[in-house]
């Protein structure tokens, strides 16, 4: 009875492997996926994370209520300017990552893509440090001592959950 419920899982794992490996094999590869009719987490890009945390983080500055207007009006208008920084980047990182997977030697043309994801990263990183030092001139000097607390901290439970360069084994 033994040897015959190890072939009938076997035979289950290799159904399944075949089942799920057909499907990837024939998923389309042409377009950047579109996450538009996504809701909840996924949908959010980083750096975008909704009204709970603007609260939280308005809470732990305390903020006032013109300084949470500001902010708030600050944040959207910088949604909306990056906006098309993002869908450039998928797009680009989605145009690499089809290259790479296609199985070219084109080494020039892969490095090409890969410079313009770089680009694509470096105008999206620009435009954060632009917005972070409009929200930092909202603050007063205690908010923003206290906001640099914050972040440090978070950094650091963050680097905690995901050790970079250790051995995960262990």
């Amino acid at each position: 009875m033994g040897n015959r419920l190890r072939h009938l899982v076997l035979l289950t794992c290799i159904t399944a492997a075949t089942a799920f490996g057909s499907t990837l094999a024939t998923a389309d590869t042409s377009s950047p996926p579109d996450h538009a009719g996504l809701k909840g987490e996924h949908q959010r890009h980083k750096g975008q994370r909704g009204p709970r945390h603007f609260s939280k983080m308005a809470r732990e500055l305390g903020l006032t209520d013109q300084q949470k207007t500001e902010a708030k009006a600050l944040f959207e208008g910088g949604r909306a300017q990056n906006q098309p920084l993002f869908k450039a980047l998928q797009t680009a990182k989605h145009e690499l990552r089809t290259l790479v997977q296609s199985g070219s030697t084109d080494e020039a043309g892969i490095r090409a893509q890969a410079a313009k994801v770089a680009t694509a990263e470096a105008d999206l990183a620009v435009q954060r440090a632009q917005g972070t030092r409009q929200f930092l001139a909202l603050l007063t000097p205690d908010q923003a001592t206290k906001l640099k607390a914050i972040q440090t901290k978070r950094g650091l439970n963050f680097r905690e959950r995901i050790p970079c360069g250790e051995d995960s084994t262990k």
